[in-house]
């Protein structure tokens, strides 16, 4: 198979896998924003970039946010519609450790709250992130059992649109899964081997194999094709798109081939693959590493 250069964070992967996005202790938004230009939104996220950097790099934990009524009522918005969308189509697994976590449509869950609940349940625990992470950085996090998660609310202009990760994104996206115990281990093991790999192509190879399970994976249930792919959960368009859509090419979850695919993350995902079980991807990704010859701890 012909390998097409894989774009990410606007740097090709395949050119230089180690450097993307920068580690920068400046706050400033991508061209194109929706935020640029009002000055209130830009300062708010100034503040909430040094607070929440600061918690990073001095392993404070979440801070707790007092959140504004704009963000909040972006919150009441977005959530329903989600909500919605996530009860038809999102696997049992989410659904229940949503219900677990009491996030509800109404409020914004503190993410230090939530971070206390996932270390009784699975040993995991959220990292405050001022915004996007050298990859390196993300997986570190993820190795150490921590999962990187932002605390700032996207632009109320477009509030079903956000060009980055955002509050909405991974609190309603990676933190419920996080409760599932081979789903942590599988996450765990994903951050160990790629923060360990020195190989572009076996680091390639992983975040292929993340993107297709952590980010965009369905997985079969009850003879139903489910959502538990964050990237999906988290957009209005992708929900259906992903499990309805004529045009999405879904297909069992081979790790040859998944790790052989490209994806493009500036688009609706056209190209999907259906996991059996956590169980079944966290053996897969341990065959897989082993075969890397990945040392992992």
């Amino acid at each position: 198979m012909k390998k097409a250069t894989l774009i990410e964070y606007g740097v090709p992967i395949d050119a230089d896998v180690m450097v993307h996005p920068p580690d920068t202790d400046e706050f400033q938004l991508e061209p194109g924003h929706p935020g640029l230009g009002d000055e209130a939104y830009i300062q708010r996220r100034r503040e909430l970039f040094a607070l929440c950097r600061k918690h990073r790099l001095e392993n404070l934990g979440p801070p707790i946010i007092e959140y504004t009524p704009e963000e909040t009522r972006i919150w009441r918005e977005v959530s329903p519609k989600l909500d919605e969308l996530h009860q038809k189509f999102a696997c049992s697994m989410y659904l229940e450790a949503k219900q677990a976590l009491n996030i509800t449509r109404e409020e914004i869950p503190q993410l230090r709250h939530l971070s206390e609940r996932l270390q009784r349940e699975t040993n995991m625990h959220l990292v405050p992130a001022e915004g996007a992470l050298p990859y390196r950085i993300f997986y570190e996090y993820i190795a150490q059992r921590g999962f990187p998660v932002t605390q700032f609310i996207r632009h109320g202009s477009h509030p079903e649109f956000t060009p980055e990760p955002d509050m909405i994104h991974d609190c309603l996206g990676h933190v419920p899964p996080l409760m599932n115990q081979d789903y942590a281990e599988l996450l765990t093991l994903i951050g160990k081997a790629v923060a360990t790999a020195t190989d572009g192509e076996h680091v390639l190879n992983l975040k292929r194999f993340s993107w297709f399970s952590i980010e965009f994976g369905l997985l079969e249930e009850h003879g139903e094709v489910k959502i538990f792919g964050a990237g999906i959960l988290s957009s209005f368009g992708e929900i259906p798109y992903s499990v309805q859509s004529p045009e999405v090419r879904r297909e069992p979850f081979v790790t040859d081939v998944v790790i052989n695919t490209d994806y493009d993350p500036s688009r609706m995902q056209d190209h999907l693959f259906i996991a059996p079980s956590f169980v079944f991807l966290r053996r897969e990704l341990e065959a897989l590493v082993k075969r890397l010859g990945i040392p992992v701890l």
